[in-house]
């Protein structure tokens, strides 16, 4: 009697435990190889994107701060309080804030560098930083 398979005739060879022995070297090199490379991938993915998410942080947190610390400025033009009040709201960032004031405007800006987690900056930009830079102007009513 003759195995056949959709028709077709299956060789046999009289030994069928040759195809169920298990081989003493498993080829699992391989998956740790890719397991690897797509690991480093989505790592560094990863990093990128918590990067981003810290520039947008740090602007944001200038940008709120530089514009509380002009709000201020049209009520109270003493130069110390304004800077002292926008660090206290740049939360977590060490900052100089200037400020101008003039007879009908106040104005205070922030520069911060910002240092990112990934060398991905510094690869395109030839920087290890990147300034972040808020300005905000407001009018003295009187």
């Amino acid at each position: 009697m003759v195995n056949t398979f959709a028709g077709h005739p299956i060789p046999f060879n009289g030994n069928d435990r040759s195809m169920n022995k298990k081989r003493i070297f498993p080829e699992s090199g391989q998956e740790l190889v890719e397991f690897a490379l797509v690991m480093m991938i989505f790592l560094v993915t990863l990093m990128v994107i918590f990067d981003l998410g810290r520039v947008t942080y740090f602007y944001s947190a200038i940008h709120n701060a530089v514009r509380e610390g002009a709000r201020y400025g049209v009520t109270d033009q003493n130069v110390a309080n304004i800077q002292n009040l926008t660090r206290e709201k740049a939360v977590g960032l060490e900052i100089t804030p200037i400020v101008t004031i003039t007879e009908e405007t106040v104005q205070v800006s922030v520069e911060y560098e910002f240092l990112p987690v990934t060398p991905i900056l510094s690869i395109l930009t030839q920087k290890n930083s990147l300034t972040l830079h808020s300005q905000a102007t407001m009018y003295i009513e009187k």
